[in-house]
């Protein structure tokens, strides 16, 4: 029970777990009002439920499960899509390393976008808020060797999407992750 004390101050909880919250619901969700709603939604509730956690486990554990879990039910949501077209003339005179750096990270949003939401979170978990197979699992409601199979998986479709037709692969690496 050595973690009930994190949520005694919910006001430096939230100013600390603000920035993982957002890039967790922000890499499932690839859509940034999405994400800002679905991290409100998720302190939101852990505000109102914080007397039933537990503290057997870490409160960031505990609010990323949440923070999944509204970004989940988020997907499930029907949801107008905007899109924004800069000129012609702007992208021509935009150096080509920094088009091919935008062309390397628009193609990482689609392979993202092909995944299904929960293969999302766990490699928004993994790979942008950097957490190990035992926290992505909590924050899944699932197991650690579950999370291993669910990111190979993952990972396997990633790269069948990211795969150009010259037979090379977008330099994952290389694309910033938003």
């Amino acid at each position: 029970m050595a973690f009930l004390g994190d949520l005694e101050d919910f006001g430096a909880f939230y100013e600390r777990t603000y920035p993982v919250a957002y890039r967790t619901a922000w890499a499932i969700l690839r859509d940034a009002g999405q994400a800002d709603d679905a991290v409100q939604d998720a302190f939101v509730s852990a505000y109102r439920d914080r007397a039933r956690f537990r503290g057997d486990a870490p409160a960031r554990a505990w609010l990323l499960r949440i923070v999944v879990n509204a970004a989940l039910s988020t997907t499930r949501r029907p949801r107008p899509r905007l899109v924004a077209i800069d000129s012609v003339e702007d992208l021509l005179q935009t150096p080509v390393d920094d088009v091919s750096r935008a062309a390397d990270h628009l193609a990482l949003d689609g392979a993202m976008a092909s995944l299904d939401p929960r293969s999302r979170a766990a490699v928004a978990l993994r790979y942008y808020v950097d957490l190990d197979y035992a926290e992505i699992a909590k924050a899944l409601g699932t197991n650690a060797n579950n999370v291993g199979v669910i990111l190979h998986r993952a990972l396997e479709r990633l790269e069948h999407e990211l795969r150009r037709p010259d037979g090379t692969v977008v330099p994952v690496g290389e694309v910033q992750h938003g």
